[in-house]
């Protein structure tokens, strides 16, 4: 919607994954490295954990791209699986085709299988995303895969990646945690490394202009996102969609009110998630105060969403003359509501 207003190419702050867009923080490099160490080595196994949006599928997608050299690579994303679902995904992510269902005979496949790639001198690794939904009993099907030897060492090398709980689920199953190489969480971004991760994405899809997100902006998406990469990506594209339906060249810090109830799901304030008790101790005054300041925030909400109505059908007009508007004309902003001062848009 707003790449031609910015100057854009393509969609700087999409929430799907992109590999060629990562912003590559020092624990993602690290992450990274211990991915690649897991393929090449004949004992790679990787755990990568990390929050929802830190980057785990998005960091996989690089590391797939870049593989090179003679592998075999069998990569599972989906993982709500039952019992023998996983020997059957194996054997069909590996090109063969199920001969009999039973978990027994799938496991004389996928042996068979391996010990082919073996004597070819291919290694074969499996990277399992959203590990975390893996039943213990499909882990310790992953362990008896990954403890399967060949003249050169372990069959298989294995790269598991979920969110935090994945880490607890391979810890409470010692066998298994023994064969874990390396355990690797990823963390949200640091402030610094927000502002760098918001400058990058923007200079990836084309913004050669002056700083759209000053410093005082990018610490507030940083508070609200938790250096979380998706959340920055949501406020982000969320508050560059307010500038184009204003018609404004910058980003309004305060647009991250108005939109973060939209965004993120929770549109109370931090003082409201207190404790019962500290909310007690305000005095009636504050509380008018503070209602009042709630009423005049709510009619400029409104009032900034009929101008912004206003000028996508005067746009709309123009692109498609026949497309009727958004809303019936001389509807404005409600009766209530008091214009802004002269000095905004």
């Amino acid at each position: 919607m707003y790449l031609e207003f910015f100057g854009l190419h393509r969609h700087p702050f999409r929430i799907t994954p992109e590999d060629d867009f990562i912003y590559m923080s020092q624990q993602h490099s690290r992450a990274y490295v211990y991915m690649s160490s897991a393929i090449w080595s004949s004992e790679g196994f990787v755990v990568i954990s990390g929050e929802i949006g830190s980057g785990k599928t998005t960091l996989l997608k690089k590391t797939i791209r870049n593989l090179e050299g003679n592998l075999k690579l069998l990569n599972i994303a989906y993982t709500n699986l039952e019992s023998r679902d996983l020997f059957g995904l194996i054997l069909r992510k590996a090109g063969m085709k199920v001969e009999d269902d039973s978990k027994v005979a799938m496991l004389f496949q996928i042996t068979d299988y391996l010990e082919k790639m073996a004597t070819a001198g291919t290694p074969v690794v499996l990277t399992i995303d959203e590990a975390q939904n893996l039943t213990r009993e499909n882990l310790e099907d992953v362990r008896m895969l990954a403890g399967m030897e060949s003249m050169g060492g372990p069959s298989m090398r294995v790269i598991l990646l979920g969110q935090p709980e994945l880490k607890q689920a391979v810890l409470d199953i010692p066998q298994l945690a023994q064969r874990v190489k390396l355990f690797f969480h990823l963390e949200g971004l640091t402030y610094a490394e927000t502002a760098e991760y918001v400058d990058y994405r923007l200079l990836v899809s084309g913004h050669g202009g002056n700083k759209l997100f000053d410093g005082d902006t990018v610490r507030e998406i940083h508070k609200l996102s938790k250096g979380i990469p998706r959340l920055v990506n949501k406020l982000c594209d969320g508050m560059m969609m307010c500038a184009y339906a204003e018609d404004r060249p910058f980003i309004d810090p305060h647009d991250l009110k108005a939109i973060r109830k939209d965004i993120l799901g929770d549109a109370r304030p931090e003082a409201a998630q207190r404790p019962t008790e500290l909310r007690k101790q305000n005095t009636a005054p504050e509380q008018s105060g503070q209602n009042t300041g709630d009423l005049a925030g709510v009619a400029s909400a409104l009032l900034r969403m009929a101008e912004a109505l206003e000028r996508i059908d005067s746009r709309l007009a123009v692109i498609a003359p026949d497309a009727k508007p958004t809303r019936r004309e001389g509807k404005g902003a409600p009766d209530n509501v008091k214009p802004l001062s002269p000095g905004r848009k």
